[in-house]
């Protein structure tokens, strides 16, 4: 299956505050089902969706050089390890498709590779594939839907896995529909 994920994360205000940011919000919506949302609050929750689907899935993230660091960072915190060379890849390693001007094109997590079977998350970038901003997805393919605004700081202060608003959840469900339909 094919999806597009979003994060939402704490600001560089948080990261001046205590040294540290966190995802705080993951919206999953299936490409070609944009009823079919996962909606976590974790990035912890989110690799355990990765690592859970029954089927090799492809993940999209708008702008995935963004989103991409939370992911990478916390592989190697988990102790994933980077697969330079396809001989390389085992169960537990991920690889990635960074260019030499630091353009994040893909990373592969690797979950488990036991002979034939391997049980992996592909990640890419939609921006490569529709090198336009969210809002102006939106409006160029004339969608119902439109990119709304949230408090970005609002979550500075809450510890992590805390509860999304509803307004929150509406803004992550409209910006993971609007790639979804244009992917």
């Amino acid at each position: 299956m094919k999806w597009v994920g979003d994060f939402e994360t704490t600001t560089a205000e948080r990261k001046k505050l205590d040294g540290t940011t966190h995802v705080w919000a993951c919206g999953l919506c299936e490409v070609g089902n944009p009823d079919n949302l996962v909606i976590l609050r974790t990035i912890d929750e989110f690799l355990s969706w990765c690592e859970n689907q029954p089927t090799n899935d492809t993940v999209f993230f708008h702008n995935l050089r963004f989103d991409g660091s939370f992911i990478v960072q916390k592989l190697l915190k988990s102790g994933y390890k980077f697969a330079a060379e396809p001989k390389d890849k085992a169960t537990r390693t991920f690889s990635t498709l960074i260019s030499d001007k630091g353009l994040w094109y893909q990373i592969e997590i690797f979950f488990l590779i036991r002979g034939k079977k391997v049980n992996k998350v592909t990640i890419q970038d939609s921006l490569k594939l529709i090198p336009l901003s969210v809002k102006q997805i939106a409006k160029s393919f004339q969608l119902p839907i439109k990119k709304g605004s949230i408090d970005y700081a609002a979550h500075d202060l809450l510890p992590e896995g805390s509860p999304l608003t509803p307004e929150e959840e509406e803004y992550l469900i409209h910006d993971v529909q609007i790639v979804s339909h244009a992917v």
